[in-house]
């Protein structure tokens, strides 16, 4: 029971980064990647920072950076350079195969055996994108499609690493979220300054637009995806991606007027099931000889 609710309070992240690709079409067209990543993580990352008022000491200033840049500065970069470029949900569909990095990184780094329901759900997930991208009208930009495919690695890198070194003791879920919100997105601010130059001029619909994006997509939604991490594993958090593009697809279609055909209706039945092929777990019996004096049992 505890499971199914960490599960489902993770099932939240996904849904809000789903919708992020809606807000920035429909509130934020401005075309600033860079400055848009940057006002999406820093300023939620230095409101947290300075009201828990704990900072990182010794090798978690490192690690906070690395894990920033990773799970937050530089993937979110890449996620609204694909957003800008690529048409609708398909920067959130190309980001949806982040369970396939996930699983050999977890192999690798956590000498995590990947389980036979594991490469089922992969494969199905691959099967339900192919379906999602049959028959897409508009002009896929390849460089849209690469920085989604590298953000999506990167991150996940950045989640097993997260599992990995866990967070230090004594430290809330919320601090370490905002210590990697604030460092990750402090390494944006070069790149904004060089090759975007001012900031541009805002309106009240673009800062609304930022503003949800950096409170709920991020502040809220991080905070939820680190604790499912701790909580049910990297492998299974990554498992509920694919609710990523299924929001974005959902809200493309019934927002912004975006076409749906058989196909692509058949592909998202199947991304959907993968989940919960990736969330169960395989009973395997083991007989025991029966004796006289010991019934017969199975152990699972």
């Amino acid at each position: 029971m505890k499971d199914f609710k960490d599960t489902l309070l993770t099932m939240i992240t996904p849904m809000l980064w789903g919708s992020t690709y809606m807000i920035t079409a429909v509130f934020i067209p401005i075309d600033r990647p860079i400055f848009v990543a940057l006002m999406r993580g820093l300023p939620i990352g230095l409101l947290l920072l300075l009201f828990y008022r704990k900072f990182p000491k010794g090798i978690w200033l490192f690690r906070s950076i690395l894990l920033g840049s990773l799970n937050i500065g530089i993937f979110f970069l890449l996620l609204f350079i694909a957003a800008y470029r690529l048409p609708g949900g398909i920067a959130s569909i190309v980001g949806s195969v982040q369970p396939v990095f996930i699983i050999f990184l977890s192999w690798i780094i956590l000498k995590e055996k990947p389980t036979a329901n594991s490469f089922l759900a992969i494969g199905m997930i691959f099967v339900g994108v192919f379906f999602l991208f049959f028959k897409q009208q508009a002009a896929i930009d390849p460089i849209g499609v690469i920085a989604a495919l590298i953000g999506s690695a990167l991150m996940s890198l950045g989640v097993v690493l997260t599992k990995y070194w866990g967070k230090p003791e004594g430290v809330s879920q919320m601090v370490f979220t905002s210590w990697q919100l604030f460092f990750g997105s402090l390494i944006l601010i070069p790149a904004f300054l060089f090759l975007e130059g001012p900031v541009p001029p805002l309106s009240t619909q673009n800062i609304l637009g930022i503003a949800f994006i950096g409170i709920f997509n991020t502040g809220l939604a991080y905070y939820l995806w680190f604790r499912g991490i701790e909580k049910i594993g990297p492998a299974k958090a990554s498992f509920l991606n694919p609710i990523n593009p299924l929001t974005a697809f959902f809200l493309g279609y019934f927002m912004l007027g975006q076409t749906i055909n058989f196909l692509q209706i058949l592909g998202v039945i199947i991304i959907i099931s993968s989940v919960f092929v990736s969330q169960s777990k395989r009973k395997i019996k083991k007989p025991v000889t029966a004796t006289k004096s010991q019934p017969q049992n199975s152990f699972e």
